[in-house]
């Protein structure tokens, strides 16, 4: 489904309210809908991955390359393999990378992106920042 111009204005409209909990989020996506791309960081297979119930593992939910199974392979040959190798090659390049509007990733991504998040907190202003800060859950990563 392709989006009209008037649509895209409207959910630009939506994300740019001030009551919005997620502001990096919010202008990550009212780029992406002005852009057609999205710019964010993604330490997808550095900082994290994903087992699927049936022991499959996979260092993104959004990219369907399956690394190995765990209960055949352990989880460490996995992570260190040369598949795990390429697909990490491949963070940030796939097109399921430039359209990515998962909010989860950020999560992630962010506290692990020490200059990215830092630029945040100097891009929004301590208040802002810290509000975002709080909401994404991150105290364990850095204090206030």
């Amino acid at each position: 489904m392709q989006f009209d111009s008037n649509q895209i204005q409207r959910i630009i409209e939506f994300f740019e309210q001030e009551n919005q909990g997620w502001h990096y989020h919010s202008r990550s996506l009212i780029q992406y809908y002005e852009e057609g791309r999205i710019k964010k960081p993604c330490s997808c297979g550095f900082n994290y991955f994903f087992i699927r119930s049936d022991g499959s593992l996979y260092l993104c939910p959004l990219v369907d390359k399956q690394i190995g199974n765990v209960p055949e392979v352990p989880v460490q040959d996995l992570y260190y393999s040369r598949t795990a190798s390429k697909v990490r090659q491949r963070v940030g390049r796939e097109p399921q990378c430039k359209s990515s509007t998962e909010p989860g990733l950020e999560r992630y991504s962010l506290p692990f992106e020490g200059f990215t998040y830092l630029g945040s907190r100097l891009r929004m202003g301590k208040k802002a920042f810290l509000q975002m800060h709080e909401h994404l859950g991150l105290e364990k990563y850095i204090r206030k």
